[in-house]
């Protein structure tokens, strides 16, 4: 019990340095975070469903991380990975869709321009990968 506590705090104190929280819009929540500089796709720093969820929104909230509502990919990613996983190679179109829209909006709210859109409904997610 201790041990869970104890990964679920750290799971939380990571989500201040992810590039978004995408929501399936209450009952799960996944962190994800890129490191441009590196190889490798982005990192699932935290996951979670219900009230691990809801913690997760409040700290990426509270921490102006962005959080996007995609439904079909959060279960997906919530289900295809363990926190610290690479995301599997068949949602790194869906991914990178909604990362460059964050990059952009972070463009948006500094410079001002075109507010950026995104269509989570229109992102590609593999029929194996997805989850009802």
């Amino acid at each position: 019990r201790l041990q869970i506590e104890l990964s679920q705090q750290r799971m939380m104190q990571d989500i201040p340095q992810a590039d978004v929280v995408i929501t399936n819009p209450s009952h799960y929540a996944v962190a994800l975070r890129y490191d441009q500089a590196s190889p490798g796709a982005p990192i699932v720093v935290a996951k979670g469903a219900d009230l691990i969820a809801q913690q997760i929104r409040m700290v990426g909230d509270a921490n102006d991380v962005p959080i996007l509502e995609a439904p079909p990919l959060t279960r997906a990613i919530y289900y295809s990975t363990e926190i610290g996983d690479e995301i599997p190679a068949g949602l790194y179109i869906a991914v990178a869709q909604v990362l460059a829209f964050v990059f952009q909006l972070r463009r948006y709210n500094t410079r001002g321009g075109n507010k950026p859109h995104i269509d989570a409904e229109d992102l590609d997610i593999p029929d194996e990968l997805k989850r009802d």
